[in-house]
């Protein structure tokens, strides 16, 4: 009897283990069946109501399904095995190039003629002791239009507010490079303009390489004047937009480019329209021309285009008060889309701005490149720039009458010189002189037709003379190979408010001198 109720003890965890199994089983079954029954009915049910959706849910089901038995790239599988052979080959073969291309017999002239500045920059300058012995010269050679970098109560303000800020924030302004000088310094741009808003970059060719390609995209149209400044046609690029070019200066062609344009766009129908910007300087760089501001507005609302405007060169210079083109021509500053100026040139600081409606200025601070990925101004540039426009906003008189009374004199002398052709607008602080096409004729010259080369090594030699004299000049550079039109090799002078009268006749004479050496010994 203990033998059995022993089996049957010892049998029980073993048939309660079996009937657990088995009810398991039975109650997956009965969920499998529910589950079933309930797909069943939602199939039949979604097929009734919206026997699409059913398709797409089937589609789906279907794409899951062959995506996950797919086979998976590897990309182990591509790998190329080579020999011993062949890789002691590849590498005989293989040459470096170099980081930095060799130079030029042209460029190593002009390197070993470079003319080195010791000590501060300014309307007067000294030399280093290898470029003339440390002798002081007149610096015709910098955009210092108004004389700012020469002001010592400006100098005292920076150190100030080097002391205050420090150098630099040394992050972007979205993220924690913004201060309170570069918020009063837009605000402060903007009324001096005249425009509803400001932006602030800390660099003035980043600035028109940032708000061209901001507004402009691939789809867009651009019209822009041949004669704009490498920055400009390298913001142009970038866009990426449909260009057209007109002639420098040329409203009338102007006007037949963008007549063409609308129609081209009238032929396609309906449709989502291009944005469509006309594209021009102030004052050009290459040139020291005006733009008529007053026609491109005539044009630019009877064909229903937008207008960049680059004022890199006429801010601080053009207008009664020195605000630009717009001042220049009393136009009311909205009437240019997008207005960007430079800092750098007669600010005497550095950075650039862009002055537009509201909206458009926000849309910089989240797509401007320049902005966005750049690190701020420092606030000692920031606080000098401030400065500046407020001593020309005080008494614009006193410098911008010095500077057109400069710049005429100037002009007048310069075009006295024989053998010499001088280039730009009446009233333009900025002046190029290049030799005429008569005196080049009568000049020696071995090997035959005069090369770009070999006139820009005489204009060297014009610029060695006048440093004999005194007078410090530059040749105009470009970037030869990147220039869509490159222009005529000549020397660019830039007036300053800041020179005497005694000075300027200086350098009109450190010109002559040179002009007549130089063709003299050349006969």
């Amino acid at each position: 009897m203990e033998s059995v109720t022993t089996f049957v003890d010892a049998a029980a965890p073993t048939a309660a283990a079996a009937l657990g199994d088995e009810s398991k089983r039975g109650l997956l079954r009965t969920a499998w069946d529910f589950s079933f029954r309930l797909v069943l009915r939602y199939i039949k049910n979604s097929y009734k109501d919206d026997p699409f959706r059913t398709f797409l849910e089937a589609c789906l089901i279907g794409f899951i399904v062959w995506y996950m038995a797919k086979p998976k790239y590897n990309i182990g599988n591509n790998e190329v095995e080579l020999t011993e052979k062949e890789i002691d080959e590849l590498v005989d073969e293989w040459r470096p190039e170099p980081l930095v291309p060799a130079l030029t017999e042209f460029e190593r002239e002009v390197l070993d003629k470079a003319v080195m500045i010791d000590g501060p920059n300014g309307t007067r300058v000294r030399l280093a002791s290898g470029a003339g012995g440390g002798k002081p010269v007149l610096n015709f050679g910098s955009y210092n239009f108004l004389g700012f970098v020469d002001s010592e109560e400006m100098a005292g303000r920076a150190i100030e507010t080097l002391r205050k800020y420090g150098v630099g924030s040394c992050g972007p302004p979205g993220f924690y490079g913004t201060l309170d000088v570069h918020m009063k310094l837009e605000k402060q741009l903007a009324a001096f303009v005249g425009h509803s808003a400001a932006i602030l970059y800390s660099q003035a060719f980043a600035t028109t390489l940032s708000v061209i390609p901001c507004f402009s995209k691939r789809s867009d149209i651009i019209v822009a004047d041949e004669g704009v400044s490498f920055m400009v046609q390298r913001a142009i690029f970038l866009a990426r937009s449909k260009v057209y070019w007109y002639k420098h200066n040329d409203m009338a062609d102007l006007e037949r480019i963008l007549g063409d344009v609308n129609k081209q766009l009238a032929r396609r129908g309906k449709g989502a329209l291009p944005r469509k910007f006309i594209v021009t300087e102030g004052l050009f760089q290459n040139t020291g021309d005006i733009a008529p501001l007053d026609e491109l507005v005539a044009l630019k609302h009877r064909y229903k285009f937008r207008i960049i405007l680059d004022e890199s060169f006429s801010f601080g210079v053009l207008g009664k008060r020195g605000a630009g083109l717009t001042d220049h021509y009393s136009i009311d500053p909205h009437e240019v889309d997008l207005l960007i100026g430079a800092l750098c040139n007669a600010i005497g600081a550095s950075g650039g701005f862009c002055c537009a409606d509201k909206d458009l200025v926000e849309h910089q601070r989240l797509s401007g490149a320049g902005y966005c990925f750049s690190a701020s101004m420092p606030g000692i540039l920031t606080v000098a720039a401030a400065d500046a426009i407020q001593a020309l906003e005080t008494n614009p008189d006193e410098y911008l009458s010095a500077l057109r009374e400069n710049a005429t004199l100037l002009r007048t002398l310069l075009k006295r010189i024989p053998n010499l052709q001088v280039d730009g607008a009446a009233t333009s602080p900025l002046i190029h002189i290049r030799l005429a096409p008569e005196a080049l004729v009568r000049m020696r010259r071995t090997g035959g037709t005069w090369t770009k080369e070999d006139i820009d090594r005489v204009l060297i030699e014009m610029t060695e003379e006048a440093q004999k004299d005194g007078v410090l000049l530059t040749r105009a550079t470009y970037v030869d190979e990147h220039e869509r039109i490159l222009p005529n090799p000549s020397i660019r002078i830039c007036v300053s408010a800041a020179h005497t009268r005694k000075e300027i006749e200086k350098c009109a004479s450190a010109v002559k001198s040179a002009v007549s050496r130089v063709t003299s010994k050349k006969r």
